[in-house]
């Protein structure tokens, strides 16, 4: 039930846009490292924080028990600056450290079945229409009925998390003017509407400026507000707040290539490394490869020994056909960040795009390496299954479909793969073993459902 309950929550969370995440080194590192001193000051195990950007243009983040982390990605191109997600991150762990979401499942489990079988519904109308503003109407009509309580006991726990969230800024060493600076861009995003006491899902953003403000009452936040003049800035001296410009600036080129191109250039929050790297990437979604292949070299002259650099070149080159171009650049980017995941699987990918004994070996060795930490990757299994199927190793390759097909949820795809792996696998093999844990696996799942 309570996993069910998360679900909804989560649901709730999102806006009414198709949901979608972004994976991506950079991103993933360089967040947790902003996120790292404060998950000491709130007791939290840094190593095992993991770190999901939802593609969706809201500005939001939550934190879910286990230390996952979900940002969305509107709140990191949005906010001003490093220390604005350093806020908000805090305020989210102040939720996890002060259990509320135990809390919310026990508030959920006392709502209205009504509310519960809108949430379903609308669901279901998203899945069978395509149309997720119809769900959105339904569970948003289904949430009157009980949402009165349910907000006003949540109005108290967002207090609370601006409290801690105050104690692990100070405590890790951090500004809480950020905070201040996303409260006050919220505010200003909601003059279009009257704001209601009491059907607010949090203190109203007034009161937690104010707080906010007595909170930061020894920091001189309008000092540190300053933008700073953007000087010559050597790779080694990159500050935390030049690296999140950078993503703030490759999301920006990702995610709307075309408005990046015609208004980049006069976007004062960036320096012209940072407005370089949006063109780069705009330029190559717009098949521009040549100009944005100029652009990337550019930065790589200028900062030889970051490996982001290095990455979009290879995923650039690669996308367009040169190959063993691409694999020079991913192998370089493999020496400069070493046993990251997501690299191993963009290098695993154009080796068995390279389509050679060798290249196949090293493919299929790196994309084992890489499933230590990414056990769950749904693109590493579709490799692997492409890898194993091209060095004629059928059963394995039909292990790996099935294991990408349980993945994408689609259990008699999988079924279907694990029968046809058996016919010509060794009974009481590895492979064999692997194949008859994933079928009892998903023939558990199939149980729990009845």
């Amino acid at each position: 039930m309570k996993k069910f309950l998360l679900l909804l929550f989560f649901l709730l969370s999102i806006s009414s846009h198709s949901l979608g995440f972004i994976r991506d080194s950079e991103i993933e590192n360089i967040i947790k490292e902003i996120v790292g001193p404060i998950a000491d000051a709130a007791g939290q195990k840094k190593e095992n924080l993991e770190i999901f950007i939802i593609d969706d243009d809201q500005l939001n983040a939550f934190v879910t028990p286990g230390q996952k982390i979900f940002i969305f990605s509107g709140l990191i191109t949005n906010s001003k600056n490093a220390n604005s997600l350093e806020g908000v991150i805090a305020h989210e762990l102040g939720h996890i450290t002060g259990r509320h979401h135990v809390k919310i499942y026990k508030q959920l489990e006392k709502s209205r079945a009504i509310t519960l079988a809108g949430l379903i519904l609308g669901g279901a109308v998203s899945a069978i229409t395509g149309d997720p503003d119809a769900a959105a109407a339904i569970a948003g009509g289904a949430l009157t009925t009980s949402s009165r309580s349910l907000l006003s006991f949540t109005r108290a726990q967002e207090g609370a998390a601006d409290q801690a969230g105050y104690t692990f800024l100070k405590n890790s060493g951090k500004s809480l003017c950020g905070i201040i600076s996303f409260l006050e861009l919220l505010e200003n995003m909601q003059v279009s509407y009257q704001e209601n006491a009491y059907t607010q899902s949090h203190p109203l953003t007034r009161e937690r400026i104010r707080d906010a403000k007595n909170a930061a009452k020894d920091e001189n936040c309008k000092s540190n507000n300053k933008t700073k003049k953007h000087g010559e800035i050597k790779n080694a001296e990159l500050s935390i707040d030049e690296k999140y410009k950078f993503i703030q600036a490759k999301l920006i080129g990702f995610t709307d290539p075309e408005n990046t191109l015609s208004s980049i250039k006069n976007n004062s929050k960036f320096n012209d490394d940072q407005k370089n790297y949006a063109l780069a990437i705009a330029n190559y979604k717009s098949f521009n490869l040549q100009k944005g292949n100029e652009l990337i070299n550019k930065l790589i002259k200028k900062y030889p020994y970051n490996p982001y650099f290095y990455e979009l070149k290879a995923q650039m080159l690669r996308e367009n056909g040169f190959l063993k171009e691409s694999l020079n650049s991913y192998l370089i980017v493999n020496k400069l960040l070493p046993n990251d995941p997501l690299v191993q699987i963009e290098l695993a990918h154009t080796l068995i795009n390279l389509d050679s004994k060798k290249n196949l070996d090293k493919a299929i060795q790196t994309l084992l390496a890489a499933k230590k930490k990414e056990p769950e990757n749904n693109k590493l299994w579709y490799l692997l299954s492409v890898a194993h199927g091209k060095n004629s190793e059928m059963g394995k390759s039909r292990y790996a479909s099935a294991y990408s097909s349980y993945l994408n949820g689609d259990d008699a795809m999988a079924i279907s793969f694990i029968e046809r792996a058996k016919k010509i696998t060794k009974k009481d093999s590895p492979i064999w073993n692997k194949l008859i844990d994933l079928e009892n696996k998903i023939n558990l799942k199939k149980n729990k459902r009845r």
